[in-house]
């Protein structure tokens, strides 16, 4: 419980941070994405339907507060929650290479995933190789280093948060059998 009440803090947090603060941290136009980080390392630590899920709620939340058009960013992140929730369990997830590289390719999917919706649905956007060289590429770079951060974090949270307690029964002078 103590887990899920965490991640929704970093949610909060996440959305409070990429809508102020990080205007700041530009870097051609491209802006981290905590929340794509997030639900990549969630989906890969739980699995694909929680990691669906977690994209689904982080998406529309994104839509609604961030967005202009409300669900492209639910459906791609659903789609890589639910993604790395399958590559998780044939991954070992003790490691760094394998969240810090599923969110370098995640964070491609996601923005070609948004660029094809909006080049498709809309119909403005910039020209594909313009955008994968300014925007995507060190937006990948800048998301892989987040993870790099909080990856280790969230998994020992995940785990310890799994471990069952065991409650000793001492009485006075030794134990009950």
């Amino acid at each position: 419980m103590v887990f899920y009440v965490v991640i929704t803090l970093a949610f909060v947090l996440a959305l409070l941070v990429e809508g102020s603060i990080l205007s700041f941290f530009m870097l051609e136009k491209a802006v981290p994405d905590f929340f794509l980080v997030l639900v990549i390392s969630l989906g890969f630590l739980l699995g694909e339907r929680r990691g669906a899920l977690i994209g689904l709620l982080a998406g529309l939340l994104q839509d609604i507060v961030l967005g202009s058009v409300l669900g492209f960013f639910a459906l791609a992140k659903t789609l890589l929650g639910y993604g790395t929730g399958l590559l998780g369990r044939e991954l070992y997830q003790d490691q760094l290479l394998a969240p810090s590289l599923m969110v370098l390719v995640g964070t491609l999917t996601h923005e070609f995933i948004l660029y094809f919706l909006v080049s498709q649905f809309i119909g403005t956007g910039m020209p594909v190789e313009w955008s994968f060289s300014r925007l995507f590429i060190p937006k990948a770079l800048y998301n892989m280093g987040l993870t790099l951060l909080f990856y280790p974090l969230l998994y020992r949270l995940y785990y310890s948060s799994r471990r069952p307690k065991v409650k000793l029964l001492l009485r006075e002078g030794g134990s009950r059998r």
